[in-house]
Formats: structure tokens, sequence, C-alpha cells
């Protein structure tokens, strides 16, 4: 028979775990920050582990040379390439308008863009609400640069004490149940360390393969829209249509050929990284059905916005490889047994 101490234990526990998902909830962008801090950390201790073999530093100290060379080289680009990127970048917003011009008078869809214009400034807001839109762009700009500072600096901080932090997060279950957590969360380390290894590989392979393509073509702002399609390349699917769109809507300002073999371009650098870049880098990792990824990239979009369409898919290989740690697990145990 249940004591009425045992109901009331029970009560108060599904009370605490209601209050921890609603909490959870009002702070999942934190939460997701927190998450790509980590993505952070195991990119730099991916990058430090061959360093450390050549050198023999320690893992944990080779972090923080790798660390400088990696955030002083994308200082060095930006500085180097900045101004070359910004009138590419600059160009290839101006050239947007007379390209959809264009786009509508070659397939005779003359007045499109006035019909939506004018259906634009039917909705359009009063001055009032203008200047809170305004205002309310300016605050999301903000918080979007606070954000990337975060993730970066909680990401160093991260790599630099990976054990105090895997400590604290182990405290959280039963002394008796630790081992099998660290276990677990071995796995998945280490399986979103291939990850990431990976995709940053095809994202520098997809951006240098579409540059060299497009200049080929001769589309203009070629840089611009290789770094486009390259940082693009995070988010399976959707990202390459994406970077593809405004490519294909300049070159066909240029000709109906240069428009084809701007698609083509972008068709054969998919293919290639789908067929040939993937599966040899995949080797390692936790294997993702299209299907379970481009529908994960809509749910977590839907849920939780921007952020959760740019870490959809390291949250599903998360998932994917705690299933795989826990599947294992059980597996042993059954053979023990």
């Amino acid at each position: 028979m249940v004591s009425d101490r045992d109901v009331a234990r029970r009560v108060a526990i599904a009370c605490i775990v209601i209050a921890l998902a609603w909490l959870s909830w009002k702070i999942y962008d934190v939460i997701l920050q927190v998450f790509a801090a980590c993505l952070v950390s195991l990119a730099l201790h991916a990058l430090a582990e061959p360093f450390a073999k050549w050198t023999r530093f320690p893992e944990r100290y080779a972090v923080i040379p790798v660390g400088i060379l990696v955030f002083g080289g994308l200082g060095l680009a930006l500085y180097l390439f900045g101004s070359t990127i910004q009138v590419q970048v600059t160009q290839l917003v101006n050239e947007l308008p007379s390209a959809w011009a264009e786009f509508e008078q070659r397939f005779h869809l003359e007045g499109l863009g006035d019909d939506l214009l004018k259906r634009a400034e039917a909705a359009a807001p009063s001055s009032d609400t203008l200047l809170s839109v305004v205002q309310g762009f300016t605050s999301n700009l903000f918080q979007v640069v606070l954000g990337v500072f975060l993730v970066v600096v909680g990401g160093i901080y991260f790599a630099v004490s990976p054990d105090l932090y895997r400590r604290m997060f182990l405290s959280l279950w039963r002394p008796s149940e630790r081992p099998a957590a660290a276990r677990r969360l071995a796995m998945v380390s280490e399986d979103l360390r291939h990850f990431l290894k990976a995709q940053l590989i095809a994202m520098v392979v997809v951006g240098v393969l579409t540059f060299i393509g497009l200049t080929v073509v001769g589309v203009p702002s070629s840089l611009a829209l290789a770094l486009f399609a390259g940082l693009a390349e995070f988010v399976p699917m959707i990202g390459p249509v994406m970077a593809a769109a405004p490519a294909v809507l300049i070159a066909l300002t240029m000709g109906a050929d240069t428009g084809l073999w701007t698609l083509l371009v972008f068709v054969g650098v998919q293919q290639a990284e789908s067929n040939i870049i993937t599966p040899l880098l995949q080797q390692r990792m936790v294997s993702l059905p299209p299907a379970v990824t481009l529908f994960a990239v809509v749910a977590f979009g839907s849920i939780f916005g921007a952020l959760g369409v740019v870490l959809a898919t390291p949250l599903t290989v998360v998932a994917f490889a705690a299933f795989k740690a826990h599947s294992e697990q059980v597996a042993e145990e059954d053979a023990a047994a």
C-alpha cells in the first residue's frame, strides 16, 4: 500500500520536473547558446588533436595556441580580404534588384514585383510602428552580436577546462550511474567531434569549388557568393538552395546560358559533396537519413527559430549518438546477464 509520504514525494518530484521543463523553455535560447559553445569547444579540440600529436603537447594545452591560430587567422583573413568581400557583398546587394527586373522581363512576369510592392505598401506599418520595428531590428542585431561573442568566449572556456565542466555535468547523476553516464558522454562527444571535422572540411571544399566554378563561368561577386555557399553548407538541403538562388538570379541577367551554367555549377558541387566528399568524411560519423535531417531542420526551426535551423543537424547527431550509446549499453548488459 502506498503511504501518504510516498504520494507526497511523487507529487513533489512531478512538480519539480514540470518547473524545470517550464524554466528550460523560458531560457531555451541560453541553452542553445551553451550547446553552440560546446560545439566551438569540440571544434577547437578536434583541431588541437593533430597539433598535439605533432608537437607532443597535452591536448588540453594545445587548445590555447590552436585557438590563437584559428581566431588570429580569421582576423587576418578579414583584414586582408574584408574590403574585397565588403565590396562584392555591396555589389551583390545592388545588383539583386536589377537582376530581379531582368528575371521578370525574361520570363514575362512584368508587374509581379510591382504587385508585391503594392501589397507590401498596403500592409506597411505606421510611422510609430515602423520606429518600433527599426528599434526591434537594432535590438535583435545587438543580441546576435552578443550571442556570437558569448558562444565564442564560452567555447574557449569549455575547451581550456573540459574536465571541470565534465565533472559538473556528471554530478547530476547518482554515483552508481556516473560511470555509464560518462561512457555515453564520451561516445556522444566523439561522434559530435567527427561530425564537426567533416562539416568544416565540407564547408571549405564547397566554398572553394563554388568560387572556382563561378569564376570560370564569369559570375560577378563570385567570392561573396562562394563565402555564402560555404557558410550555408552547415544547414543541409535548405542551405545549398538558399545559396544558389542569388547566384542564379544574377547569372540570368547575363544570359540564359550563363544562368544555366551557374545552376550546373551548384548542382555539380552539391553532387560532388553528397556523393564523394561526405561519404569519405562520414566513415566514422553518425549516418543521418536525409529525411530525418530535413524534418529535423524544419522542426527545430519551427520551435527555436533561426538558431534552431543552424543547430538542427548537430542536435540530431547528439540524439542519434545518445540513442546508439544507450543501445550498445543495453546490449552489453544483456550479454553480461
